[in-house]
Protein backbone atom coordinates (compact mmCIF):
# COMPACT_ATOMS: atom_id res chain seq x y z
CA UNK A 1 0.00 0.00 0.00
CA UNK A 2 2.85 2.38 0.82
CA UNK A 3 4.38 1.84 -2.64
CA UNK A 4 1.03 2.69 -4.27
CA UNK A 5 0.80 5.93 -2.22
CA UNK A 6 4.29 6.96 -3.31
CA UNK A 7 3.39 6.41 -6.97
CA UNK A 8 0.22 8.50 -6.59
CA UNK A 9 2.15 11.30 -4.86
CA UNK A 10 4.81 11.26 -7.60
CA UNK A 11 2.14 11.51 -10.31
CA UNK A 12 0.39 14.42 -8.56
CA UNK A 13 3.70 16.28 -8.21
CA UNK A 14 4.49 15.65 -11.90
CA UNK A 15 1.14 17.12 -12.90
CA UNK A 16 1.60 20.20 -10.72
CA UNK A 17 5.05 21.08 -12.07
CA UNK A 18 4.71 23.13 -15.28
CA UNK A 19 5.78 21.21 -18.35
CA UNK A 20 7.97 24.15 -19.45
CA UNK A 21 10.31 23.23 -16.61
CA UNK A 22 11.29 20.12 -18.54
CA UNK A 23 11.25 21.60 -22.04
CA UNK A 24 14.21 23.15 -23.77
CA UNK A 25 13.96 26.64 -25.16
CA UNK A 26 12.78 27.01 -28.72
CA UNK A 27 13.35 29.55 -31.48
CA UNK A 28 13.26 33.13 -30.24
CA UNK A 29 14.32 32.15 -26.71
CA UNK A 30 17.80 32.31 -25.24
CA UNK A 31 19.48 28.96 -24.54
CA UNK A 32 22.21 29.26 -21.91
CA UNK A 33 25.48 27.83 -23.26
CA UNK A 34 27.59 28.15 -20.12
CA UNK A 35 30.28 30.38 -18.71
CA UNK A 36 34.04 30.57 -18.57
CA UNK A 37 36.69 32.40 -16.59
CA UNK A 38 39.56 33.20 -18.93
CA UNK A 39 42.65 35.37 -19.29
CA UNK A 40 43.22 35.38 -23.07
CA UNK A 41 40.62 33.22 -24.81
CA UNK A 42 37.38 31.68 -23.52
CA UNK A 43 36.27 28.15 -24.22
CA UNK A 44 34.09 27.53 -27.29
CA UNK A 45 30.33 28.08 -27.08
CA UNK A 46 28.01 26.45 -29.65
CA UNK A 47 25.46 28.39 -31.68
CA UNK A 48 22.94 27.21 -34.23
CA UNK A 49 22.72 30.64 -35.84
CA UNK A 50 20.25 33.47 -35.47
CA UNK A 51 21.54 35.57 -32.59
CA UNK A 52 24.33 35.05 -30.06
CA UNK A 53 24.70 36.89 -26.73
CA UNK A 54 27.55 37.25 -24.27
CA UNK A 55 27.59 38.96 -20.91
CA UNK A 56 30.69 39.85 -18.91
CA UNK A 57 30.75 39.84 -15.13
CA UNK A 58 31.07 43.27 -13.57
CA UNK A 59 34.56 42.41 -12.30
CA UNK A 60 35.84 41.49 -15.78
CA UNK A 61 38.82 43.43 -17.04
CA UNK A 62 38.14 46.60 -19.02
CA UNK A 63 39.51 46.72 -22.53
CA UNK A 64 39.14 45.34 -26.04
CA UNK A 65 37.30 42.06 -26.68
CA UNK A 66 36.73 40.21 -29.96
CA UNK A 67 34.36 37.34 -30.82
CA UNK A 68 35.74 34.64 -33.13
CA UNK A 69 34.32 31.55 -34.78
CA UNK A 70 36.75 28.68 -34.32
CA UNK A 71 37.76 26.77 -37.44
CA UNK A 72 40.18 23.86 -36.96
CA UNK A 73 41.34 23.77 -40.62
CA UNK A 74 41.40 27.48 -41.54
CA UNK A 75 42.13 30.75 -39.74
CA UNK A 76 39.42 31.61 -37.21
CA UNK A 77 36.80 34.08 -38.41
CA UNK A 78 36.36 37.48 -36.78
CA UNK A 79 32.66 37.85 -36.04
CA UNK A 80 31.38 41.20 -37.23
CA UNK A 81 29.23 43.34 -34.95
CA UNK A 82 25.77 44.31 -36.16
CA UNK A 83 27.16 47.57 -37.57
CA UNK A 84 29.87 45.75 -39.58
CA UNK A 85 32.75 46.59 -37.24
CA UNK A 86 34.72 44.04 -35.25
CA UNK A 87 35.63 44.10 -31.59
CA UNK A 88 34.05 45.53 -28.46
CA UNK A 89 35.21 47.85 -25.73
CA UNK A 90 34.21 46.97 -22.18
CA UNK A 91 34.21 49.64 -19.46
CA UNK A 92 36.37 52.05 -21.40
CA UNK A 93 35.71 55.76 -21.83
CA UNK A 94 33.03 56.47 -24.40
CA UNK A 95 32.26 52.81 -25.04
CA UNK A 96 28.63 51.88 -25.70
CA UNK A 97 29.24 48.32 -26.90
CA UNK A 98 27.60 46.70 -23.86
CA UNK A 99 24.14 47.28 -22.37
CA UNK A 100 23.48 48.08 -18.70
CA UNK A 101 23.72 44.34 -17.89
CA UNK A 102 27.21 44.13 -19.45
CA UNK A 103 25.77 42.16 -22.41
CA UNK A 104 26.23 42.36 -26.16
CA UNK A 105 24.13 40.62 -28.85
CA UNK A 106 25.21 39.69 -32.37
CA UNK A 107 22.30 39.16 -34.75
CA UNK A 108 22.25 37.13 -37.95
CA UNK A 109 25.22 34.90 -37.17
CA UNK A 110 23.93 32.22 -39.58
CA UNK A 111 26.93 32.73 -41.87
CA UNK A 112 29.26 31.37 -39.18
CA UNK A 113 27.44 28.03 -38.83
CA UNK A 114 29.53 25.31 -40.42
CA UNK A 115 30.80 21.76 -40.10
CA UNK A 116 29.02 18.46 -39.88
CA UNK A 117 27.26 19.51 -36.64
CA UNK A 118 25.65 22.61 -38.25
CA UNK A 119 26.91 24.74 -35.36
CA UNK A 120 29.18 27.73 -34.98
CA UNK A 121 31.80 27.47 -32.25
CA UNK A 122 32.31 30.94 -30.82
CA UNK A 123 34.95 32.08 -28.37
CA UNK A 124 35.73 35.45 -26.86
CA UNK A 125 39.29 36.77 -26.90
CA UNK A 126 40.56 39.74 -24.94
CA UNK A 127 43.59 41.94 -25.21
CA UNK A 128 44.17 43.03 -21.61
CA UNK A 129 45.55 41.23 -18.59
CA UNK A 130 43.75 39.53 -15.74
CA UNK A 131 40.72 37.27 -15.52
CA UNK A 132 37.33 37.92 -17.07
CA UNK A 133 34.13 35.90 -16.81
CA UNK A 134 31.88 35.45 -19.84
CA UNK A 135 28.35 34.00 -19.92
CA UNK A 136 26.98 32.89 -23.30
CA UNK A 137 23.51 32.38 -24.78
CA UNK A 138 22.37 31.18 -28.17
Amino acid sequence: MKKFQMIVVAMVVALLVPSSTFASSGPGEWDYQGSDVFTIQSKNFKSGGGAFKICLSSNSQPGYYQLYEEDPFNPDDEVKNNDGTVGLYFKTAGSHDFDSNNCHVWTNVNGYVDGTNDQAEFYLAKYSGGNSTVYAWD
